[in-house]
């Protein structure tokens, strides 16, 4: 688990200067790690942490479609890197989205551009079967593999989960806010990537709204382009001072769990 949320602080880092999402500095990171801090129960849940490798994986691809090189071969990998991730946790398969609303940007015009996440699924599922056609002697079992969609919120009623709930609610409209109004200014060549980064969040949401066991881990997937959404907040110009004051309350909020 360890290694894996290490990946991801690295990835979401590189992610987001590759694509220049951001400046230079560290506030995504830094983001990262006082967003999941709130969200304790996410950072022990292998398979939440597992897809979220390969869902972020599959976004770089996406991104990567602007560059009108191999796009064939990218959307063919980041539909795999989604069916890779579903089979750690279902519902990433939701993420599927993504991938045509990079097709949609990027490489509309040809037709064979829309039929290829449904073969890089296929494939994925394919060498699923056979493996387990080799080692259970049986064909792959969809009914163990697709879960239930759940609209029970119960469980964020226990005291440290609405805290954390909370916390992230305040987070995702305050710093979407920020970044929807400053989306405008923007250059018109990066509001494509810019859009992509704002899906990506819905689709988490979605993801997190019909997760089927929920406390918190589900959650996970909203950190990544939350991060990335609230770095436009730290990147404008205004007091140092603020500035300061406002990364203390993200370094001391997380603390406050240990209290309640």
């Amino acid at each position: 688990g360890v290694v894996l949320y290490v990946l991801l602080m690295l990835g979401i880092n590189f992610f987001a200067k590759k694509n220049e999402l951001t400046n230079k500095g560290s506030f995504t990171v830094f983001l990262f790690a006082f967003i999941t801090a709130v969200l304790p129960n996410s950072l022990i849940n292998f398979s939440i942490l597992l897809s979220n490798v390969f869902i972020l994986l599959a976004i770089q691809n996406v991104l990567h479609l602007r560059n009108e090189r191999q796009i064939k071969a990218k959307i063919f990998n980041a539909a795999m890197c989604v069916a890779v991730a579903s089979l750690a946790y279902f519902w990433s398969i939701s993420f599927i989205i993504m991938v045509y609303i990079g097709i949609l940007y990027f490489a509309p015009k040809d037709y064979r551009n829309w039929l290829i996440p449904i073969l890089g699924l296929g494939i994925v599922f394919l060498f699923v079967t056979c493996y387990t056609l080799y080692v259970e002697d049986s064909f792959f079992g969809f009914e163990r593999y697709i879960d239930p969609v759940s609209f029970s919120f119960e469980n964020y009623l226990i005291k440290d989960q609405i805290f954390s709930v909370g916390i992230l609610c305040i987070c995702l409209f305050f710093f979407l806010s920020v970044y929807l109004i400053t989306f405008r200014r923007k250059a018109a060549n990066t509001k494509p990537l810019l859009r992509i980064v704002i899906a990506y969040l819905m689709v988490s949401i979605i993801v997190a709204v019909i997760a089927p066991f929920k406390n918190t881990s589900e959650l996970f997937f909203i950190t990544i382009p939350l991060a990335l959404i609230g770095t436009t907040y730290f990147e404008l110009k205004f007091s140092s001072l603020a500035k300061e004051i406002n990364m203390w309350v993200c370094v001391l909020i997380p603390f406050t769990l240990v209290l309640l």
